[in-house]
Order: structure tokens, then sequence, then C-alpha cells
């Protein structure tokens, strides 16, 4: 059994890591290259169709929001 500390195993393990890394590395790429169109459409997509949705929820809670506080005010609250 050789030591832990030899420079052979030492470089060996290093040079396994570098590999292993480059692997990760590669497959990541095309694990992203897959779906990266189709997220940044659905993406866009859901912004375009919300944005009108919430501003209606906006102005529909600003109209309560008013109603609300001029009752208020006209039974003195």
């Amino acid at each position: 059994m050789q030591p832990w500390n030899d420079p052979h195993r030492y470089q060996a393990a290093l040079h396994e890591q570098n590999r292993i890394n480059e692997e990760m590395a590669e497959q990541a790429r095309i694990e992203s290259m897959k779906g990266s169109n189709l997220g940044y459409l659905l993406f866009i997509v859901a912004v375009i169709f919300f944005k009108p949705f919430a501003e209606d929820c906006i102005d529909l809670y600003n109209t309560l929001a008013g109603c609300v506080r001029s009752l208020g005010n006209l039974f003195g609250f």
C-alpha cells in the first residue's frame, strides 16, 4: 500500500477530479441548451398575460379601498 502523500497518487486524483468536473460541465451545457428557449418564451408569455390581470386587481383594490375610506368618512371614523 502506498502512502497518501505520494505525488503520483495526488496527481492522479487531481486528474480524475478534473475529468469528472469537465464531464459534469459538458452535461450541464447540454441540459441548459435543451430548454433555454422554451423557458424564456414561457416567461415572456406569462408576463404579457399576467400584467393586465395584475393592473385590474390593483385598480379593483384601489376602488374598494376608496369606497371603504369614503364610508369611514361618512360615518365619522
